[in-house]
């Protein structure tokens, strides 16, 4: 009855979508594909109504709430901010230097996922290489960095708390960061396998590890 399509064709010829997230209005939805394009699909006409390339492969892809901006992340730690009004990349974030390579035998630090903060000009990235960053994207700089004992997959700010993110880490264990203090106030355990996914709602919290259990 909405008149919105079931399928749409995602895959621009042989690169498939990594990542999407609805747009506020659930009739737009964000694409990132392997070869760094993104784009923005209109789900009524299957056409894309913003389409834009960056240099580096996608891992993961985040929209703001206002539907103003969007962050995409790389394989390679780098995240890159986009203005879907005009479709332009306007920053691109990353603790290493411009031109930087990683050693061939460095350990991965691909970036698993991203979270814009409901209200503030944050933007939470985690990392599989033990660490979320929070980037500033109003003043394109790093705000803080939250050390962890191993990756982490997921993280969602709780509610519409200023100052409170969830983490989910490899570790098992999920932590409530207070990040204006740059301190851990919850952790919880449980797991004993690592940690893949994390949903809140409200003050609920369930996850699920690698050994297919839920909690």
């Amino acid at each position: 009855s909405s008149g919105i399509n079931a399928e749409w064709p995602l895959r621009p010829g042989s690169f498939p979508p990594v990542d999407a997230v609805f747009m506020s209005t659930n009739r737009h939805l964000v694409v990132g594909y392997q070869n760094g394009v993104v784009k923005v699909i209109d789900l009524k006409s299957g056409e894309a109504t913003m389409s834009v390339g960056t240099r580096e492969e996608l891992t993961s892809v985040a929209i703001s709430r206002d539907d103003k901006l969007i962050m995409v992340g790389t394989p390679v730690s780098s995240v890159t901010l986009i203005t879907t009004q005009s479709g332009k990349v306007i920053a691109t974030f990353s603790e290493h230097p411009a031109g930087y390579t990683p050693p061939t035998d460095a350990p991965s630090d691909s970036v698993e996922h991203i979270t814009f903060h409901p209200n503030r000009t944050l933007a939470a990235v985690s990392y599989v290489n033990d660490r979320v960053c929070l980037w500033d994207v109003a003043q394109q700089k790093l705000r803080t960095l939250l050390k962890h004992p191993d990756g982490v997959v997921k993280s969602s700010w709780a509610g519409d708390s200023d100052h409170h993110l969830v983490t989910c880490c490899l570790d098992g264990v999920v932590r409530v960061w207070d990040v204006d203090q740059n301190e851990v106030i919850v952790e919880v355990t449980g797991h004993t396998a690592q940690l893949l996914d994390m949903k809140i709602s409200e003050n609920l919290v369930v996850t699920a590890d690698d050994s297919g259990s839920g909690k």
